[in-house]
């Protein structure tokens, strides 16, 4: 499959995903996606997107607190 923003061909990962679901970040491990080498996107399949966002539905999942880096400002 090739990606549809820039046209290179996806690799298939196993792997950590970052989402956003109505605006609230979720952190998906160990989930298979494919990864775009050229530009970084990431593609669900229709089967596991909807798993997931069936388990966010169901309030199927634990809450942690995780530190991130955050960087205020306007660059450019």
């Amino acid at each position: 499959m090739k990606c549809a923003v820039c046209g290179e061909v996806l690799i298939k990962k196993r792997g950590e995903i970052d989402l956003r679901i109505n605006g609230k970040l979720y952190m998906v491990r160990d989930v298979k996606f494919e990864l775009c080498p050229g530009c970084g996107e990431r593609v669900l399949s229709p089967e596991v997107s909807q798993n997931i966002f069936q388990k966010v539905q169901a309030r199927e999942y634990e809450e942690e607190m995780i530190k991130i880096p955050v960087l205020n400002g306007t660059y450019g």
